[in-house]
């Protein structure tokens, strides 16, 4: 397996290993400065077999520069060899070791200048608590941290707080107690998104102390997650600065279409400003669900405090009055020919050729033979008017508003 300076140099050497490759797309990638070998700024080594540091001074030379470094999906298994690594790159703010699988446990390193690091990830390492607490002292400016698919259950808290991070993304733990998350907003005081997608958390705890815990908390994402009951989107209120919110693909919905879970959400979080990604709740918008959330909670039984609270702000609602503004199916019109009137009821999605035909048998002419005359009687407006001669047999009568009362003349052609 390769070493990180064998890694770098199959992937940005000089010389190119494929034959199609262009010669300038070789010197792009192997310009020189003081005869060393200048890569990126953002090096991705991602899945390349790398199971140890190498030469360190060939690190030094190879990665000089290096500011983002992606060793993802690597073979690292000792702690010792990314320190080598990391020892030799002062000014890397980026760190991806996610799905290397250490068997190792994390020593300090006092020669190691971490200052600039401010995002580190480290997805599905199954890394100790132990060893991530040992990690984060030596990070001090960390801000984004990412430790999903870890297996967490439980969170255990370090001998003191990391002031600096303000994003944790701890998706796809186990971890269904949400007192096992207010440990999360303890470690990190500073903390302004949170993000715990697939998390399998059923409820937020009622009786949190979320001023204490989350005091910065702005973003909170809670997608897929087993939310099951309004009283958990209640408690969301809760939080202090949160302002925006992502819930969706939980129990609570499934009865749910998007128009009500979104006016049922809004209706009952006064604090957030942004819903699922998107604009920006509009005032507009938020009155529109207070008032649909009125609506739906006046015929039941037990109403959430909430209804109380927004009763009180907007008043009692009559409900919407449904209008359809489907023409009726069918009319009852009259049928005239010569001295013969009879009134008949029609179907108003027939087309003209379809009411033609089926008078046929009444006037005795067939329905090419016909002239067909609507007479609007006015039963709406009151106002009568003259015959009109329809002459589209494809037209649909709904489209010409026949109404009951109306009448239509049946003439032959000559």
């Amino acid at each position: 397996m390769p070493s990180l300076p064998e890694a770098v140099e199959l992937k940005y050497g000089d010389e190119c290993p494929d034959a199609q490759v262009t010669e300038v797309a070789c010197v792009a990638l192997t310009l020189k400065r003081s005869g060393r070998q200048r890569l990126p700024s953002v090096l991705i080594l991602a899945g390349c077999d790398i199971d140890n540091a190498g030469d360190e001074e060939e690190v030094e030379r190879k990665c000089e520069g290096v500011r983002e470094l992606d060793l993802s999906k690597n073979k690292l298994k000792d702690w010792i060899e990314v320190f080598k690594i990391l020892r030799h790159l002062p000014a890397l703010s980026f760190l991806n070791l996610s799905f290397n699988q250490f068997e190792s446990s994390v020593i300090t390193a006092e020669s190691i200048d971490l200052s600039q690091l401010t995002r580190l990830v480290l997805n599905g390492t199954t890394l100790p608590w132990k060893d991530l607490h040992a990690l984060l002292e030596q990070i001090p400016r960390l801000e984004e941290l990412h430790v999903c698919m870890n297996g967490y259950n439980s969170v255990q808290k370090g001998e003191k707080p990391y002031n600096s991070v303000n994003r944790i993304h701890f998706s796809c733990n186990p971890v269904n107690d949400w007192k096992q998350l207010e440990a999360l907003g303890s470690m990190f005081p500073g903390m302004e998104a949170l993000i715990l997608a697939e998390c399998p958390i059923d409820s937020l705890d009622p009786e949190g102390d979320y001023a204490k815990n989350f005091p910065t908390l702005k973003y909170l994402s809670l997608n897929n997650t087993k939310i099951k009951n309004w009283d958990s989107v209640d408690v969301v209120n809760r939080f202090p600065k949160l302002s925006e919110l992502r819930l969706q693909q939980c129990p609570l919905y499934e009865e749910y279409n998007d128009k009500e879970r979104r006016q049922l959400t809004i209706g009952r979080i006064w604090r957030i400003q942004r819903l699922n990604g998107g604009a920006l709740i509009s005032s507009e918008e938020r009155e529109d669900a207070e008032r649909a959330f009125i609506r739906f909670y006046q015929d039941h039984d037990v109403k959430p405090t909430r209804y109380h609270e927004l009763i009180a702000k907007h008043g009692e609602l009559d409900p919407l009055v449904e209008i359809s503004l489907r023409p009726e199916k069918e009319v009852t019109v009259t049928i005239r020919h010569g001295e013969n009137s009879i009134q008949r009821t029609i179907n108003v999605y027939q087309k003209v050729l379809d009411l033609k035909k089926s008078l046929e048998p009444l006037v005795e002419l067939p329905a090419s033979k016909m002239r067909l005359f609507y007479v609007d009687m006015g039963v709406d407006t009151g106002i009568a008017y003259a015959p009109e001669e329809i002459k589209i047999n494809s037209k649909q009568l709904y489209t010409i508003n026949v109404h009951s009362g109306d009448a239509f003349i049946v003439d032959e052609k000559k």
